[in-house]
């Protein structure tokens, strides 16, 4: 038997399953004739509430005994290990100031070794090389982070409700045009844009690339996302750990450890979503990129005290504004987009439980093209899906 049978096999059998168990669910939905008594409602509500604590745990315990998360934990642990010894021994024990960049490196090349034992191209990863796609990611990232605007300015209202005189003031790393002059002001600006582009590249590449692209075919997109943000929130969890011997007292830590789990996870399942809408990697990176310049850029200071030490008081406050605005715009850019492949694919006339997660990018003569080359008796089946399983198959049997 060809591989292609045994594929469509596959298919077929999972669509029975599927059916199966929403034969079964809606079954249990049905109001009993006789007119149930008290008791034997609320046995009811207790019966169903044990088996979605049973489906529940089953689902976690098949996501963390299965081996793809352990081969998305190995690869994540290589990268990690370079973060580790960047924070802690470089900058906290030896005291260089090396911006966070050398972990970013150290992780381009982990992952430019791994695409290669894996024959990963860039397209496999998200880079599309359709230019339309490139322009209007920038385009829509920009519209995104124009949430900054309305942030900066509930703070001003809200700094001088209080009394204070707020100041917007530009720099990059503490280097105000005053006190360095013009050549180390623009120097530190185009430092901020080389270290924050590598390390956006980095970080974008491994989470909603190589580790989404792990992940999704074997947990589907919401597990996936979850397990990558909160791989994504333990990376950023090194940033206030390694304040430890910095002078921070307990509670200020443990405050920022809450912050940065919380903020970081929600931030990555907002990129989860737009790297699925789009199918590429374009928006969420160009995102993340001019949400960091601007506000590593933008400050602003209210007292004397702040002035004088450039501290930024209010950031984390701020941050949390922004994607707060930003997330309803993705999210409501997010839901257009899977609408759109959902009338793709009711025009194309596939029935398949499976979805192509790019299948919205593409043209509605490339989606019905797509539908007709692949048929079974119980309905179409998504071609650019099977072939990407056919192509695994081949990979694991080499």
């Amino acid at each position: 038997m060809s591989t292609r049978e045994e594929l469509i096999k596959q298919f077929a059998a999972a669509e029975e399953r599927e059916k199966k168990q929403k034969q079964e669910e809606s079954e249990e939905k049905k109001i009993p004739l006789s007119a149930p008594s008290e008791e034997h409602g609320k046995s009811s509500k207790a019966r169903k509430k044990a088996r979605q604590r049973k489906k529940f745990f089953k689902t976690v315990r098949n996501v963390l005994t299965d081996k793809t998360l352990s081969k998305m934990l190995n690869v994540f642990l290589f990268c990690m290990i370079a973060n580790v010894i960047e924070y802690f021994f470089l900058i906290n024990y030896l005291g260089v100031p090396t911006k966070g960049v050398v972990s970013k490196i150290a992780g381009i090349l982990i992952i430019l070794g791994y695409m290669y034992s894996a024959r990963l191209k860039p397209s496999n990863i998200g880079f599309s090389t359709n230019p339309k796609s490139v322009l209007s990611a920038v385009r829509n990232a920009g519209i995104a982070n124009l949430a900054i605007i309305p942030a900066y300015i509930l703070e001003f209202v809200y700094l001088l409700a209080k009394g204070h005189k707020p100041i917007i003031r530009i720099f990059a790393y503490e280097a105000v045009y005053s006190e360095v002059g013009p050549v180390y002001f623009i120097a530190n600006i185009l430092l901020l844009l080389v270290i924050n582009t590598v390390s956006i590249v980095m970080l974008e590449v491994l989470f909603r690339g190589i580790l989404i692209k792990m992940g999704r075919g074997k947990f589907g997109f919401w597990q996936t996302s979850i397990i990558i943000s909160a791989f994504y929130s333990i990376w950023y969890l090194i940033i206030p750990l390694s304040k430890v011997t910095a002078g921070y007292k307990p509670m200020q830590l443990i405050s920022l450890c809450i912050f940065y789990l919380i903020f970081e996870f929600c931030i990555s399942i907002k990129w989860c979503m737009l790297t699925r809408a789009t199918g590429s990697i374009w928006f969420a990176l160009f995102d993340h990129l001019f949400f960091n310049i601007l506000v590593g850029l933008i400050h602003l200071v209210s007292t004397a005290e702040e002035l004088t030490n450039y501290i930024d008081i209010n950031r984390n406050y701020r941050l949390i504004v922004i994607q707060l605005i930003s997330f309803v715009f993705c999210f409501i850019y997010y839901k257009r987009k899977m609408h759109r492949k959902e009338q793709l694919l009711q025009k194309a006339g596939i029935r398949s439980l499976y979805v192509f997660d790019s299948l919205a990018e593409m043209s509605e003569e490339d989606v019905s093209r797509q539908a007709e080359r692949i048929k079974t008796a119980d309905g179409e089946i998504d071609a650019e899906y099977l072939r990407l399983l056919e192509k695994n198959q081949n990979n694991r049997h080499r």
